[in-house]
């Protein structure tokens, strides 16, 4: 049996000082790699306010968007705004790698713990702010949430079919593209604190994230003066690239060559489509994909999604069935093979259940594979734990529990 190295991250502390999305769901990839992540709340508003999120757990009630985003995690609660909470708070910081924070800027500041502030207690940290808008600027103090970040992004005027409405991804692709970029800065700045010692600020923004995604529909904007429009499913570069309809469902197919297509005429049985004048080159076939998409859906309409399938599929082009959930659960090549629903055991307060089930890491590494092995903590769950190993003495723990500092 190989034998594996531990998580790649281990003996690196990250504090998690996020609620929703973004900050939790990149601080998750560092727990899966092995960092001690260390997730921070806040006592007396009772923790995350997405631990409340749906869907719940029915024998547990426990929220499983806060269970996914923060397996793997150690919690810590404190009152910060106790001076007994600071302190303690700013020992944590002072033994941490990685702070993580998505507040709307000037809150962290406010409550002693900005970057400056950091910095001081700890040289070498690397403090991560995750905001709508970013540190800069003039929207800078203003909230920002996922949709805030696709509308003033851009996706939304280019998602959907013409006519429509402008319209948000189906995911929240502004909280999910900042948490990653995220990932990569922290990442880089580990790797540069090796020769330098000291630590850096990364700042984050919805927004930003966003219009670095748009690519080359941005690109288009900037040189030629038109701005993309919607196009539904189709691909501004290439066609077919769309979604199409067989007998039973919907299917997408991605043809992004001239050879692609010369293939797949074949295999539909019209190889003269690819000599045809319509379609015999990219340009072309662009110009005429609606005609194009008729000529596909009348071969495809006496066909369920799995014989097209079948048939796109061994000429090697690129396509696939359009999933919903639960076919997508049903799809073993992914659920199963690949791992991308998972198990971890259940918290230790909430043993109705044996083990909950999560989404799992889509990054896979051979020698130093992710792993999953605790629930998300309930609120202050490790408070004793963590600061007993910072040097506190349980009688002092106890008076801060008192205090009312600590739960």
């Amino acid at each position: 049996m190989a034998q594996h190295r531990e998580g790649i991250l281990q003996g690196i502390r990250v504090i998690d000082f996020t609620d929703f999305l973004a900050g939790p769901y990149i601080g998750m990839y560092f727990a899966d790699m092995g960092a001690d992540v260390i997730k921070f709340e806040n006592l007396k508003s009772h923790g995350n306010f997405v631990r409340n999120a749906r869907p719940l757990e029915p024998k547990t009630g426990l929220s499983m968007y806060f269970q996914n985003l923060n397996r793997n995690k150690r919690g810590v609660a404190l009152d910060l705004k106790q001076d007994e909470g600071k302190k303690l708070f700013a020992e944590l910081v002072k033994s941490a790698d990685v702070l993580i924070e998505n507040n709307r800027p000037g809150v962290m500041k406010r409550l002693g713990f900005g970057w400056e502030e950091c910095k001081a207690l700890n040289p070498r940290l690397i403090y991560a702010s995750i905001s709508g808008f970013g540190q800069t600027g003039p929207n800078s103090y203003k909230p920002g949430y996922d949709l805030i970040a696709q509308a003033m992004g851009g996706s939304m005027s280019i998602t959907g079919w013409p006519g429509m409405e402008p319209t948000r991804a189906g995911m929240a692709i502004g909280d999910l593209f900042a948490g990653l970029n995220v990932g990569v800065a922290v990442c880089a700045s580990l790797y540069e604190r090796e020769k330098t010692g000291l630590g850096n600020h990364i700042d984050v923004a919805l927004v930003d994230s966003i219009v670095s995604g748009m690519e080359a529909k941005l690109m288009q904007y900037v040189y030629t003066g038109e701005s993309p429009v919607m196009t539904g499913n189709k691909y501004i570069s290439s066609a077919p690239y769309d979604s199409f309809k067989a007998k039973d469902a919907w299917f997408v197919i991605a043809s992004g060559t001239d050879k692609h297509f010369e293939v797949l005429s074949a295999a539909m049985g019209m190889p003269e489509l690819a000599r045809d004048p319509l379609y015999c080159d990219t340009e072309l076939r662009k110009k005429n994909a609606d005609a194009l998409k008729s000529v596909i859906e009348n071969w495809a309409a006496d066909k369920t999604v799995a014989e097209v399938i079948a048939i796109i599929d061994k000429a090697g082009i690129p396509a696939a069935p359009i999933y919903d959930c639960e076919a997508l659960c049903k799809d073993d090549s992914i659920i199963k093979d690949r791992e991308m629903l998972v198990t971890v055991p259940s918290p230790k307060n909430h043993k109705e259940v044996a083990e909950l089930t999560v989404i799992g890491n889509p990054i896979k590494m051979s020698e130093t594979p992710v792993k999953y092995k605790k629930a998300a903590p309930d609120l202050g769950e490790d408070n004793d734990e963590i600061f007993r190993e910072l040097g506190f003495s349980d009688e002092q723990l106890g008076a801060f529990k008192a205090a009312g500092v600590m739960n």
